[in-house]
């Protein structure tokens, strides 16, 4: 089936195999080497197509000196030619980032480095009305610094920035679509009990992208759990001829019994030439065994997706925007699913507040074996729960929480998908672009991340971003059970002090009170006297919130509340 493009609200960086943009200081040997963190510019229509000099496009590489411009900010008119020639060095704040970029453009610049003032990795960046026809690219802070120190000491500083295959002679690599992965990045711990229930195939593609053919190359595999090494193979070896790849599988990974935790597996290439560009010879991908999330994109410390920017389809279809993640499992009636997180973007002036996001988990049962079987199709797809959420605040990329109405209840080998939808096409989707999983679709050929754009299906992004989706999931032996659910409700709703929640039970229960984020924000003990017990959220902030009720006979209800101030 045909891919869509994608429509972004935020920068994106480019990884294709071939046209891969890297940031490289070439020289001194002090620093040499690739940046920590960097964003290039980009043109698509929702980043602003006035970034006209984008660096996937080979004839906008640039090999030159760094100089820090005279006003480090560029928020005035620098002196005419007083970067020419130069990669004119600038610092984020106080004006745009357009703005600064004219200045350099202006001043002779023949491209532009602008140093992120905050810790972590470089932001993307958006445009105004200027019309930037040099390369921008955005670094690190601790990238900046490093360079600037060099520049400080009277070093010259020279720094390549673009598509790297053919700039160096010997240069071997790969990037993150092209590797094997576990295939989902957060696996509820009840479906891998054992290696016959849960194993990683391994391998990638590696890439010839510099001038010379090379030979006898090896790929290197190792999984760690914490500082444990569980598995350690190095391919037989192979050749890999400039401008060309190959493809190398290694034994799959497979543990008796597995433990909690974040697991990573390291890709090396090994190679007995030294390579020029060592910053994409060894990449590491991860997935969490935890206890209740199920995810394609990465988790962070507290198990909450992460996102990278908004997405949303181009054209988009007016009827609304849905983004979905695939479940299917031999095992999987040992857990059911409560609700999705999420995160969703706009794009300045337009906000959040009052959108409403819809979440489903729908049964998928076209019969098909793979995405080249002609039966492949979208044509039944039953919903079997649902969830919404509506913002009360403008929260740009924040995790949020809707549940389902009523729990579900997975079954063994059925094909599910969990999905997003929203109806405003100022709404992008958060989406994440370092688990991708493009190499798996090759190897297994099955869909993961599907879309449906208005009334049309399609198998996902162009790129392999995957959606921001975290499945919430409870273990059916232990967890929520819908045939246990007691009725409740509570007056006032909304609220502001104190509710009464009314309830076909008597004797004690747990209250767990948790935002929309799924954050626990009360628990307490209640006693329940003729049906009824009363609580107070006089310190909630404004919002919606669940109240979950679990009873000493192993009963439970769930409703929401809203309270307004």
């Amino acid at each position: 089936m045909k891919k869509l493009l994608l429509s972004f609200g935020f920068g994106l960086l480019l990884t294709n195999s071939f046209g891969q943009v890297i940031f490289n200081v070439e020289a001194p040997a002090a620093i040499s080497g690739p940046a920590i963190s960097f964003v290039p510019t980009t043109n698509t229509p929702a980043a602003n197509a006035n970034w006209s000099a984008p660096l996937s496009d080979p004839a906008n590489a640039v090999t030159d000196t760094v100089k820090i411009a005279s006003d480090s900010l560029a928020c005035t008119p620098l002196a005419a030619g007083s970067l020419a020639g130069k990669i004119a060095m600038i610092y984020r704040g106080t004006c745009n980032f357009s703005a600064k970029a004219f200045a350099a453009q202006n001043a002779g610049a023949v491209a532009v480095i602008i140093v992120n003032n905050v810790a972590g990795p470089a932001a993307g960046m958006a445009a105004g009305p200027e019309v930037i026809t040099i390369p921008v690219v955005m670094i690190s802070q601790a990238d900046g610094a490093a360079i600037r120190s060099q520049i400080n000491l009277g070093v010259p500083v020279v720094v390549f920035m673009g598509v790297q295959a053919g700039h160096y002679e010997d240069d071997l690599g790969f990037a993150a679509p092209n590797l094997l992965r576990a295939n989902g990045y957060g696996i509820p711990a009840a479906l891998a009990q054992n290696g016959a229930e849960f194993n990683v195939d391994l391998g990638a593609w590696v890439y010839g992208r510099g001038q010379n053919d090379r030979t006898a190359v090896t790929l290197n595999a190792k999984v760690m759990l914490g500082a444990t090494e569980l598995y350690n193979e190095t391919s037989t070896a192979f050749n890999v001829d400039s401008g060309d790849s190959s493809y190398v599988t290694l034994p799959n990974f497979s543990e008796t019994t597995y433990a909690p935790g974040e697991y990573s597996i390291i890709y090396t290439i090994l190679n007995a030439t030294p390579d020029d560009f060592v910053g994409d010879n060894t990449l590491t991908t991860k997935f969490k065994l935890n206890d209740s999330i199920y995810s394609l994109s990465k988790l962070d410390a507290t198990n909450l997706p992460k996102t990278s920017y908004g997405v949303q389809p181009n054209p988009f279809n007016g009827t609304g925007f849905t983004s979905c993640i695939v479940f299917q499992n031999e095992h999987a009636s040992r857990i059911g699913a409560e609700g999705i997180y999420f995160s969703a973007f706009t794009n300045a002036p337009n906000t959040l507040n009052t959108q409403e996001v819809r979440v489903t988990v729908s049964e998928w049962t076209d019969e098909f074996v793979d995405l080249d079987d002609a039966g492949f199709a979208f044509d039944n797809v039953v919903e079997i729960g649902d969830g919404s959420f509506s913002y009360v605040t403008d929260d740009q990329g924040i995790v949020k929480y809707a549940a389902f109405s009523e729990p579900v209840v997975l079954q063994d080998d059925i094909r599910y998908l969990f999905c997003m939808t929203t109806f405003a096409n100022t709404i992008f989707h958060g989406y994440e672009q370092e688990a991708l999983y493009s190499t798996n679709e090759e190897n297994d050929r099955q869909p993961l991340y599907p879309i449906l754009n208005g009334t049309a299906y399609n198998i996902g992004f162009a790129s392999g971003v995957v959606p921001a989706l975290g499945v919430k999931t409870f273990n059916t032996s232990v967890g929520i059970n819908e045939n246990t659910t007691i009725e409740a409700s509570s007056f006032p709703n909304p609220a502001k002090d104190v509710i009464t929640v009314k309830v076909d039970a008597a004797g004690t229960a747990a209250l767990n009170v948790t935002d929309l984020a799924g954050r626990t924000v009360l628990t307490q003990n209640v006693t329940i006297e003729n049906g009824q017990f009363v609580t107070n959220v006089a310190d909630f902030k404004a919002g919606t919130y669940i109240f979950s009720l679990a009873y000493a006979n192993g009963t439970s209800s769930q409703f929401k509340v809203v309270v307004s101030k």
